[in-house]
């Protein structure tokens, strides 16, 4: 058997080279692709990036700022009557499930003809005290704010800045002939 010492020992060196290969592979990552020594670090470093996503670019912020999209959805109830809702306004940043929800909503929005059926089918049942017949999803697409506008308290996604398109109009699965 190991005696303690030495099993510590053990530990804080596998410990460090875990940290030095997760540093490593955070550089070769985002490293231009013409870098010949990043080409033959990367095949090295590749699953590891794959199996954790992390392979990714990490320039989402540089040179131009990707603009947000956020789901609202429109029920429309058995008398005619439109009820609004945007879905990401109930999430909270520090939760994990902000961020599942939110990939879902971008999915929906990406590939309607994959997911806004069963969405639909989930937003009818979550509001059938409505008693609904259709959900009409929609894209809220952030405009470009000015210096100005954002110091006199606008925000990207208030009505003023924002672009709606229409996602996809689902008829609710109980109410459909």
């Amino acid at each position: 058997m190991i005696s303690k010492p030495w099993r510590q020992r053990l530990i804080y060196g596998a410990m460090s080279a875990f940290v030095v290969w997760h540093t490593l592979a955070m550089v070769i990552a985002p490293a231009p692709d013409r870098s010949p020594s990043a080409q033959a670090l990367y095949g090295l470093v590749q699953p590891y990036l794959s199996f954790f996503r992390l392979d990714n670019r990490w320039d989402f912020f540089a040179p131009n700022v990707n603009r947000l999209s956020d789901l609202h959805y429109i029920i429309e109830d058995s008398a005619g009557n439109h009820h609004s809702f945007a879905p990401s306004a109930d999430l909270r940043w520090f939760y994990p499930t902000s961020i599942w929800f939110k990939a879902w909503y971008y999915a929906i929005m990406e590939n309607p003809e994959l997911y806004a059926d069963s969405a639909a089918a989930i937003f009818c049942r979550q509001h059938a005290a409505l008693r609904p017949t259709a959900v009409t999803l929609l894209e809220y697409q952030e405009g470009v704010i000015a210096p100005e506008d954002h110091l006199n308290g606008k925000h990207p996604l208030d009505e003023e800045f924002v672009t709606v398109n229409a996602v996809k109009r689902v008829p609710c699965p109980d109410s459909r002939p």
